[in-house]
């Protein structure tokens, strides 16, 4: 039943009340005067039926009151019962101490000072009992991993920010807390869209108090939101801007939170090595500073990330333990870095082969999944793999009906993928195998569906090699074969590749290449021995066992029993049937002739010359290609060698060589960049020539992977079209000068503008001054259709305001003083080509609708002239600024500002792609050398002292200070770290 008060409210305050008390004013102003949001006025005002209307409450609606009883807002700017109070001068010396000791992670000292002044009455003004409830939030969220405590103190203030009763300094940090509550890992908790608001309601209050720590509490929060949402496409849209929000942020404690989130970025685009040293780095840091819960989180991913390395479980199981008493000294909750730490300790355990052990600890991280109201898909991957390692296909299926069954809000369709790969786990344990390799191939398609989660879609390419392989399919499993090898090139595991050569054994066997097959499992058990994988190794040792008896060996039947009760010995492991199919015969049994070879054999002795050959530092990709096929020729003279590509569907583009006569002998391998390549040959080899074959072929992808780390070479991840040359695509990569890819980035960044060249979209290039736009924008014109056309840069910062618009749109001779003649403006030069438009946050106002015109219609109205002229011009734009801010400044057109990111393009600084730092300095000492004189080589101790350098002033500071230290004659052979003068 209604009671009166709000009888009152609905009359005294209904629609038609506010909207008269809102008068003349616009939704925006008069919820500047309440201190409220206008999205609030405009649900006052909605029909009172209205699904989404809302009264006005409390102190506002007391205001309200007020104010119709006055007459209205005439005069009025803000309320005076709602205006914003200060904090008094005792209140800041006492709060200041507090969160210091917050910035220090020192969460004890600082929880007993917090809760001492809260107490005693001190903090008098709604700021200050604010500020001190954000410190105790930070604490318990970011000190032990309890967002609900958190919350709960927090949320009395949430209020008080809403209506505008804080200092907008304060309500600036209790938006940015706010932010990232709701994007804790927390299924009571997590709403992407109230993090983004309170995201947007703080970016709005930093035009006026801008605060480095709160932007990088920011971005934080839209990346933790990304990441639990499982999209990679928004992992990929905020990718970068913690490490940008970085460079201002002087709190220790939050430099680390957000390295953290660097290393769960850098993972998630399989830059392995860069992820496990920082997070290790970062577990260090956290360790020195005595802050606990980032200590145990980075330890738990860190386990995670080195078994991926394949790393010994009992080095994992140390991590998991250090991890949990990081966690018990610092009074933790068991939270989300909990169910981590049991994930890690769970598959080491079943490496190990303790399947029960393994299994509680399971069980113990599904409590704690549940007390989050979280998503089950986390432990979903390890726990298949305990149950398709013990046989256990019933229990598959009861987890992926509880994956389908899951109805949170939490990655729901994610999880229903899982539930996919579950069920496919299950019919491969123990159904047919062609609804296996269906399964996962569904799981992978839903995957990609939803983005492309990489974790999951891993899985999928991996177990669907296996099943297709057990149902026989040949051509299907070489084909899904070539996208996992792929994939593990752009998102390496050692085991996961030992896993895949194990199923590419397999495959082999059913092509009747056995050798090949022995090989590759000698090889994959040779790592799973290495990394104390006792399940994996016994199973390899099982197959090749099968693969004795296949291939008539006396000691098949001993080999195979001594598998089979090692198997049983570990507990929980059934001895697997034959996978060899009766239509396979073999070797002895093969035709005559149909494997003969020539008794001579080169010995390892021939291989000298070709390893020296192909380890020459300093080779390009195109030149190692090339030394490759001379080296085959020299070894196998007449053998018309040729290397090609191989897509994923197994389409071949001939990279050099013959391709008019067939080889008879192939081998695949990777270039390390996510290219996978075939050496062939034609006519008979020596006995051991295939084995030569394949060790120059491993020689050739380490040679051209190492050539494009130290960025002598980009290699694409992408084939070349159907219709380009070799040679083509050799003049291509040379076309790029001073385009440096070392960096995982940056060789992301050159597939990247590769894939824009047949677009004219228009490109907005962001990062900070020096960091190599200029090049970036060269590089987009050299790569495209246009590069046979004008290439014009035009920096917007070094024209005169009046001077301008007669400069980019041109003018007639006489359409002012001072125009003696025509002049085209740079839009018209560039026609048919690219114009650059450097530093375009400096565009003035009144400039930027015609740019707009021109983007929009491809028109310009040069000064004088009565009508339009067309221009076919593709513009690159670029900035240091953050345009989005000077479109809420009023300095930046909103409709242009959207016009220009039709696709973004973002330089990281230096210092977040080191790798660069060593190439960059080699090219620019070339590039400076005087014409005629040996460039000089760069010392250890200078190497040394450039990769230590944070380099602010980017790419532009780093050929400074080359250029400084050669310009003192005479020019010496080694430059030291003494020539390098690297300032600061």
């Amino acid at each position: 039943m209604e009671s009166m008060e709000e009888k009152g409210e609905r009359g005294e305050l209904g629609p038609d009340a506010i909207r008269a008390l809102r008068g003349g004013h616009s939704r925006a102003a008069f919820a500047r005067m309440l201190g409220v949001t206008p999205l609030t006025v405009y649900r006052w005002e909605l029909p009172e039926s209205a699904p989404q209307a809302r009264k006005p409450r409390g102190r506002v609606a007391q205001s309200l009151r007020q104010l119709l009883g006055a007459g209205g807002l005439s005069g009025v700017s803000r309320l005076p019962s709602l205006s914003r109070q200060p904090l008094r001068p005792e209140e800041s010396v006492r709060l200041q101490p507090c969160l210091e000791r917050l910035k220090r992670a020192e969460w004890r000292a600082a929880e007993e000072e917090l809760l001492e002044l809260g107490a005693s009455g001190v903090l008098k003004t709604p700021g200050a009992r604010a500020l001190a409830a954000v410190g105790l939030a930070h604490l318990q969220r970011w000190g032990r991993e309890d967002s609900r405590g958190a919350f709960a103190t927090l949320l009395p203030h949430l209020g008080e920010a809403e209506t505008g009763l804080l200092p907008e300094w304060v309500e600036l940090q209790v938006h940015a807390l706010a932010a990232n509550l709701y994007a804790s890992p927390d299924g009571k908790l997590f709403d992407a869209t109230r993090s983004d608001a309170h995201v947007a309601r703080a970016e709005a209050l930093m035009a006026e108090h801008p605060d480095a720590d709160a932007r990088c509490l920011l971005r934080m929060a839209q990346m933790a939101g990304a990441f639990y949402l499982g999209e990679a496409e928004r992992v990929a849209r905020y990718s970068g801007r913690v490490a940008e929000a970085l460079a201002g942020v002087t709190d220790p404690a939050l430099r680390l939170l957000a390295e953290d989130i660097c290393a769960h970025e850098e993972a998630i685009r399989g830059e392995a090595t860069q992820a496990t040293r920082r997070f290790r780095e970062v577990a260090q840091g956290a360790a020195r500073l005595g802050y606990a819960f980032l200590e145990a989180r980075n330890l738990a991913f860190l386990a995670q990330r080195r078994l991926d390395e394949a790393c010994e479980p009992e080095e994992a199981l140390l991590l998991v333990r250090r991890t949990r008493e990081a966690a018990y000294g610092g009074r933790m909750a068991r939270g989300f870095s909990f169910i981590f730490a049991a994930r890690a300790e769970a598959e080491a355990l079943l490496r190990l082969a303790r399947f029960t052990e393994a299994e509680a600890v399971l069980d113990e991280a599904d409590a704690v999944v549940a007390e989050l109201s979280w998503t089950p898909l986390h432990l979903a991957v390890t726990r298949a793999r305990l149950w398709l390692t013990t046989s256990k296909p019933a229990e598959l299926r009861r987890l992926a009906a509880k994956l389908s069954a899951y109805d949170g809000s939490i990655q729901r369709s994610l999880t229903g993928a899982y539930a996919l790969f579950v069920e496919a786990m299950a019919d491969l344990s123990s159904g047919p195998a062609e609804h296996a390799a269906a399964g996962f191939a569904a799981a992978g398609a839903r995957s990609m569906e939803l983005g492309g989660w990489p974790y999951l879609r891993r899985e999928c390419l991996l177990y669907e090699t296996a099943a297709r392989v057990y149902a026989g399919h040949r051509e299907e499993g070489r084909v899904v074969l070539r996208r996992t090898r792929a994939f593990l090139e752009r998102m390496p595991s050692a085991w996961h590749s030992a896993l895949l050569h194990r199923f590419e054994a397999l495959l082999l066997v059913l092509e009747g290449r056995t050798r090949e097959a022995r090989e590759l499992l000698e090889a994959s058990l040779g790592t799973f021995r290495l990394s104390g994988d006792v399940c994996m190794a016994a199973y390899t040792r099982n197959l090749l066992a099968w693969l004795a008896k296949h291939e008539g060996d006396p000691a098949a039947d001993e080999l195979l029993a001594a598998s089979e009760a090692e198997l049983r010995r570990l507990g929980g492991m059934t001895p697997p049937p034959n996978f060899i199919p009766p239509s396979v015969r073999p070797p002895s049994a093969s035709a005559p002739g149909t494997d003969s070879t020539p008794p001579t054999r080169l010995g390892a002795e021939a291989l000298v010359v070709p390893f020296e050959r192909l380890s020459v530092r300093g080779m390009g990709a195109p030149l190692i290609q090339r030394e490759l096929l001379g080296v085959l020729e020299g070894l196998f003279p007449g053998c018309a060698p040729r290397l090609e590509e191989v897509d994923s569907q197994g389409r071949i583009t001939l990279l050099a060589g013959l391709g008019t006569v067939p080889s008879t002998d192939e081998v695949e391998f990777g270039d390390g960049c996510g290219r996978r390549l075939r050496l062939g040959v034609a006519g008979p080899l020596p006995a051991d020539g295939r084995a030569l074959l394949t060790a120059l072929s491993r020689l050739g992808g380490f040679a051209l992977e190492v050539a494009t780390l130290r960025g002598f070479a980009t290699v694409d991840v992408e084939a070349p079209g159907p219709n380009e040359s070799a040679a083509e695509e050799t003049a291509r990569d040379a076309e790029l000068p001073g385009f440096i890819a070392a960096s995982p980035s940056m060789k992301r960044m050159r597939v990247e503008l590769a894939r824009l060249s047949a677009s004219r979209s228009t490109v907005i290039v962001t990062g900070e001054s020096g960091a190599g736009k200029e090049v970036v924008a060269r590089a987009l014109h050299v790569l495209s259709t246009r590069s046979q056309r004008p290439y014009v840069a035009f920096n917007c910062a070094a024209v005169p305001k009046e001077l301008f618009e007669g400069q980019l749109f041109g003018y007639r001779r006489g359409s002012f003083t001072g125009a003696a003649s025509d002049h085209p403006g740079v839009l018209r030069a560039a026609h048919g080509g690219t114009l650059f438009l450097d530093e375009i946050g400096e565009l003035p106002l009144d400039v930027q609708p015609k740019l707009l015109r021109v983007l929009e219609n491809g028109e310009v109205f040069p000064l004088g002239e009565t009508r339009p002229v067309e221009v076919d011009v593709r513009v690159v734009a670029a900035t240091h600024r953050d345009l989005s801010q000077l479109v809420r400044e009023g300095r930046f057109r909103e409709d242009l500002y959207y016009r220009l990111q039709v696709v973004p393009v973002r330089v990281p600084p230096l210092r977040e792609r080191r790798e660069d730092v060593v190439a960059l300095a080699r090219h620019f000492v070339r590039q400076l050398t005087p014409e005629g004189q040996t460039p000089p080589r760069l010392g250890p101790d200078a190497l040394a002292a450039l990769m230590a350098h944070s380099w602010p002033g980017n790419v532009r500071e780093l050929r400074n200070v080359i250029e400084r230290s050669m310009a003192y004659g005479p020019l010496p052979t080694v430059l030291g770290a003494k020539q390098m003068r690297i300032a600061g």
